[in-house]
Order: structure tokens, then C-alpha cells, then sequence
């Protein structure tokens, strides 16, 4: 049975990275871990590189607060929204890493079919239409997708990633944001050009299985 505190320490650590790794600002992104029937989640408006288990908010599955004297982050309605939805996940995480938050906010998809390791990885990267901030509806229209997919673009706002821990949710955005990273060098590279994998090369690499760090088997 996990205790509270390595619960805490594990978003801990995971805010620590995504620091770390220029994944959020100083006071962006949220973390939330699902344990039983309470959620764990990062505070609002603090800084992720100072973050301490001490500041770890706890509410129920409804969102009212049983532990913690801050305020638990605005976008808890978002991971109590992706619980509802899929059973089987145990930590939210969501941010605005800037390359792949850039195609979130353009409202373009990412290219997954230039890669062999992102098209296993993602098979591709929904987009989920604008929802108000710090309500339900940033991510309505999730249902469609979030069954078979584990990360998304939340269209002009950011990213979320889904998984069975935090640091599980982490690595997968990190891995989108490397995507989105290497696809903007190779578009300067290029001029725009694209240099997809053909159909025959997409089935080959799809006939001997994806993994499941982006798109759930």
C-alpha cells in the first residue's frame, strides 16, 4: 500500500523535472495523483521548482478539500473530468510546454508519421477544442478520444498527458515536446517540406506493435 507522503514526493519529484526540463513557468502546469478515493494535487500559484510535500493538496473525488492549507490548483475539475473517464489512470499531468503549446494554440496537428519512434509512440496527438480554463469544459470532447489515447493538445492553452503514475504522464509529454520540438527544426531545415514514412513503411512499423507510453493498447 503507498503512503501519502510517497505520494507527495512522487509530484514532487515530477514537478521538480518538468522545471527542470523547461516544461512549465513559475507558477504553470498542475500535477494531480489519484489514490483510492482521493486526489493529490499540486497548489495553485506555486512555483513547481519550489514545490514541497508540504504544499500537496488533498480533496475527494467531488473536489472538496480534505488536506492542506492552500488552494488546490484552478484546473481541478480537468483531472477529476479525466478520472471519470478512464478508470484505470492514477495521475494527470498537464503544462504548457512551449513547442508543443504552440501547436496547441495554432490549432495544428502534429506530424507522428515522420518518425518511426513518435509514430509508435503516439499513433497521433488528438487536439481537444478551446475549453474555459479552470472548468469541465477545457476539456470537453476528450470522450471521443481519451479511450485510445493517453496525451493531447488542449487547443489555445496547452497539453495534457494521462498514465499510471506522474512520472509515467511526465515522460510522455516530455516526449511530445521533443516532437514538436524536432518537427519546428526540421520545417526551418525544410522550408515547410515534410518527409512522411509511406504507408507500406507506417503498416510494417504498426504490424509489430505500439508501445504503450502515448496511444493505450
Amino acid at each position: 500500500m503507498r503512503r501519502d507522503y510517497e505520494i507527495k514526493k512522487e509530484i514532487v519529484d515530477t514537478a521538480h523535472m518538468m522545471n527542470t526540463k523547461g516544461l512549465v513557468g513559475t507558477y504553470e502546469g498542475n500535477i494531480s495523483v489519484k489514490h483510492k478515493d482521493r486526489l493529490f494535487l499540486t497548489p495553485s500559484g506555486h512555483s513547481k521548482e519550489l514545490l514541497t510535500e508540504g504544499q500537496i493538496i488533498v480533496t475527494d473525488m467531488k473536489g472538496e478539500l480534505l488536506e492542506g492549507q492552500l488552494k488546490p490548483t484552478s484546473e481541478n475539475p480537468m483531472h477529476i473530468k479525466c478520472y471519470e473517464l478512464r478508470p484505470d489512470i492514477n495521475a494527470v499531468v498537464h503544462c504548457h510546454a512551449p513547442y508543443s503549446t504552440a501547436y496547441a494554440q495554432a490549432g495544428i496537428k502534429l506530424e507522428t508519421n515522420v518518425s518511426p519512434e513518435f509514430l509508435l509512440l503516439f499513433g497521433d496527438i488528438p487536439i481537444i477544442p478551446y475549453g474555459t480554463p479552470g472548468t469541465s469544459n477545457i476539456v470537453k470532447g476528450i470522450e471521443e478520444y481519451i479511450q485510445d489515447y493517453d496525451v493531447f493538445l488542449l487547443e489555445k492553452h496547452g497539453v495534457l498527458a494521462v498514465g499510471e503514475t506522474a512520472l509515467e504522464a511526465f515522460s510522455k509529454t516530455m516526449s511530445l515536446e521533443m516532437l514538436a520540438q524536432t518537427e519546428v527544426i526540421r520545417k526551418i531545415i525544410t522550408g515547410g517540406k515534410s518527409n512522411p514514412l509511406t504507408e507500406k513503411e507506417c503498416r510494417i512499423l504498426l504490424e509489430k506493435g505500439r508501445s504503450n507510453h502515448g496511444v493505450k493498447s
